[in-house]
């Protein structure tokens, strides 16, 4: 091989290269952190541009969006954005913000439970600002309430976008919403008796 053709080869290659990596990165920042929690029932994403909103809402065939953030948290003209997005693409925006706090019994936690709990809305995207923290809690308790599996492990089974592990309030809020199950199951099944009796 000439020195000609060895540079030539080369300055292929690294074209080459350039070009998946420039492509990796606009994916991963046009999509970010776009996942499939359950095929064809449950997405997760952080916030995505009004576009590609649109263009994932048609590509996955979704009836729902729930954005966990707080009112105006990303800027209202995003929020708007947003809407026209979602409902152009005939999907269902529901705006519901999430609570930080660990409290499991929090009255707030209800309706996100009728959210998940109606089954119009599947299949749905959950996100937050960045798809992470929030969208977490949610997800978990989507997993607790509906597909049976343990809180830890629904976090175990989640991706950690570049974490080395969970969010220590997020795992706190998990174990503490397991205890409400196992509370809410226990009275449930006790009212039961009492009634057969």
């Amino acid at each position: 091989m000439t020195n000609r053709n060895r540079t030539v080869l080369i300055a292929s290659l690294a074209l080459i290269a350039a070009t998946a990596g420039g492509w990796a990165y606009h994916s991963h920042h046009k999509y970010k952190h776009l996942a499939t929690h359950e095929p064809g029932m449950m997405y997760r994403s952080a916030w995505l541009d009004a576009e590609t909103m649109g263009e994932v809402v048609e590509d996955l065939q979704l009836r729902t969006v729930v954005n966990l953030c707080k009112p105006g948290e990303m800027g209202e003209a995003r929020w708007e954005a947003e809407r026209k997005a979602v409902s152009g693409a005939n999907a269902r925006l529901i705006e519901l913000s999430m609570p930080t706090t660990i409290d499991a019994d929090d009255p707030v936690l209800q309706d996100h439970i009728d959210v998940l709990s109606n089954p119009d809305n599947y299949p749905m995207l959950v996100h937050c600002q960045h798809g992470v923290t929030r969208t977490s809690k949610f997800l978990a308790m989507y997993d607790m309430l509906f597909r049976g599996i343990p809180g830890e492990e629904s976090l175990e089974n989640q991706p950690l976008f570049g974490r080395e592990h969970q969010n220590v309030h997020v795992l706190g809020f998990v174990r503490q919403f397991q205890k409400r199950i196992a509370r809410e199951r226990v009275a449930d099944a006790a009212s039961l008796d009492s009634i057969r009796q």
